[in-house]
């Protein structure tokens, strides 16, 4: 018996698993556990950037000074800008503004 309850608590677990095992690219920032990934990233002028939400929540990519909004991101949805002019970029989550874990820090070179 106890053998099953072992094999029953395994099988739960795994199928709690988030996310798949995509490996992340280069130019793509995740909103994931509630949380931008990476939070600083330096890139170069004519970037695009992908801005994928691997969470179970709606995310947004905001601008702090208004430059940008992508809109509501819906869970496995994704949203692309390209930066255009050299300068750095403060972004939050509309959705969770004051979670500061949801803040990504862009600078373009």
């Amino acid at each position: 018996m106890k053998y099953l309850i072992y094999i029953f608590c395994i099988v739960v677990i795994l199928s709690c698993k988030k996310g798949d095992n995509t490996p992340q690219g280069d130019d793509e920032i995740w909103l994931l556990y509630k949380r931008f990934n990476p939070t600083v990233i330096t890139i170069k002028k004519g970037t695009t950037l992908k801005f994928i939400n691997k969470d179970n929540a709606n995310h947004s990519v905001t601008s702090s000074v208004g430059a940008f909004d992508s809109g509501k991101i819906k869970s496995g949805n994704n949203f692309e800008h390209t930066f255009s002019d050299s300068a750095s970029y403060s972004l939050y989550c509309r959705y969770h503004p004051d979670n500061l874990q949801e803040q990504v820090y862009i600078t373009v070179k």
